[in-house]
């Protein structure tokens, strides 16, 4: 990120990733109170939306940000493929001309070795018609108890797709997955993450009120401590 940019963590769980670079002009759009306060304790210095629904257009946000980020699989907290397009498009209009987003995709194969999507069923099946799977629904259940039901999982192929129909550049990069996640380290797997950059987006200036987020007062400049939302 160049010096002063400014970055936005969709769904931010705890903040964990923000409360890495501690002094960067940073943000996080939260899914719940709980959630905000969390990440408000772990990032005193940064700013949280509370209550975020990452499908809203936030139009105040278009062109504001450097770099956008959804980690977690967190776009997958959504009810449909529709709704991860729809996220997808906003990543793009809230970034700058020249900005980045970074996003880990959950790719279906990793559920299991038997799974392959899309698949598709050209015809003679019951119903009549052509059968088009284009992803998977998952659900997460944590050891301490607390689960994520139902999220979206379109495939990778997907996914480039929808960064193609929004960016300029999009690369596909491999990263190691995360260290508790030994069932990926045992099959040899790497996780990977789309990069897309220059946004193909316009950027019109949004309305100054009226729209829910952090308005773009609060971003210029970016008063780490003045601006700091409870």
């Amino acid at each position: 990120m160049e010096s002063g940019g400014r970055w936005l963590d969709v769904a931010c769980p705890t903040g964990y990733y923000l409360s890495r670079f501690p002094g960067v002009p940073r943000a996080g759009l939260a899914l719940s109170p709980a959630v905000t306060k969390s990440a408000q304790c772990a990032n005193p210095d940064a700013l949280f939306v509370r209550d975020g629904d990452f499908t809203m257009a936030f139009p105040e946000w278009r062109g504001q940000w450097d770099v956008v980020t959804c980690m977690w699989f967190s776009y997958g907290l959504v009810e449909s493929v529709a709704d991860v397009e729809r996220l997808i498009g906003n990543f793009a209009s809230w970034l700058s001309v020249r900005g980045a987003c970074f996003v880990p995709v959950c790719d279906p194969e990793y559920f299991g070795r038997r799974v392959r999507v899309p698949y598709t069923d050209p015809g003679a099946g019951f119903p009549p018609g052509k059968l088009m799977i284009t992803g998977v629904t998952w659900t997460w259940e944590e050891d301490s108890g607390k689960a994520h039901h139902n999220m979206v999982a379109p495939p990778v192929e997907h996914m480039i797709a929808l960064f193609e129909r929004h960016f300029r550049n999009v690369e596909l990069v491999k990263y190691p997955p995360f260290k508790w996640w030994s069932r990926w380290r045992k099959m040899g797997l790497t996780g990977r993450a789309l990069i897309g950059r220059e946004p193909i987006a316009t950027h019109e200036p949004g309305p100054a009120a009226g729209a829910p987020g952090i308005a773009p007062t609060s971003l210029e400049p970016f008063d780490m401590h003045r601006a700091r939302r409870a």
